[in-house]
C-alpha cells in the first residue's frame, strides 16, 4: 500500500486518514466516514506528516498514496497553485527565499496548510505580554489625549 519507505511507520488509522487527504477530503469528511472527531482526525494527519517528514497534509499523502489512483474522488477542483500566505508587507514585495520571509512575519499567524503554530510555549507566552504592553500603552496614551482634550475644553470657558 505504502510507496514511501518511511509508510510503514504509520499505524493503519494514519495510512486511512492520508488516503482520504489523498482523495481530497477534508478533516470534516473524514470524520464523518471513520467515525472518528475532527480533532482525532488532524491528530492522526499530523502525527503522519511528521513521522514522514512533509511539509504539509498533502504532501503526506502524496508520499504515501503517490502511485495509486485517488479512489472515487467525488470531483473536486484541484488547485493549480499552492503556496503560503503572505503574513506581512515586506514578502509581498519582494523574491526572497521562504526561509528569509518567516523571519519578518509581522505576527505568529497560521499558513495556509500548516497543522499547528510554529511557535513554543515561551515564545507564545513572550508575544503574548508583547501584545498586552503595547495595548495597555495605547490605552494610556488615548487617556492622556482625552484628558487633555477635557483641560483644553473646560479651559476655553
Amino acid at each position: 500500500m505504502a510507496t514511501h519507505a518511511d509508510g510503514a511507520r504509520l499505524t493503519p488509522r494514519q495510512h486511512e486518514c492520508l488516503g482520504h487527504v489523498y482523495a481530497r477530503r477534508t478533516s470534516k469528511e473524514i470524520s464523518a466516514i471513520t467515525g472518528l472527531a475532527v480533532g482525532t482526525v488532524d491528530t492522526y494527519i499530523a502525527e503522519a506528516v511528521t513521522a514522514l517528514g512533509a511539509r504539509n497534509r498533502r504532501h503526506a499523502a502524496e508520499l504515501i498514496h503517490g502511485n495509486s489512483t485517488p479512489a472515487d474522488t467525488p470531483g473536486k477542483p484541484i488547485p493549480e497553485k499552492t503556496g503560503v500566505v503572505a503574513t506581512s508587507p515586506r514578502s509581498l514585495t519582494t523574491n526572497e527565499p521562504e526561509e528569509l520571509q518567516q523571519q519578518f512575519t509581522l505576527l505568529p499567524v497560521r499558513k495556509k496548510g500548516a497543522i499547528g503554530n510554529d511557535l513554543g510555549p515561551v515564545a507564545r507566552l513572550i508575544a503574548i505580554i508583547g501584545f498586552a504592553i503595547v495595548l495597555a500603552a495605547s490605552f494610556g496614551m488615548l487617556a492622556v489625549g482625552m484628558r487633555v482634550i477635557s483641560d483644553l475644553a473646560t479651559g476655553l470657558r
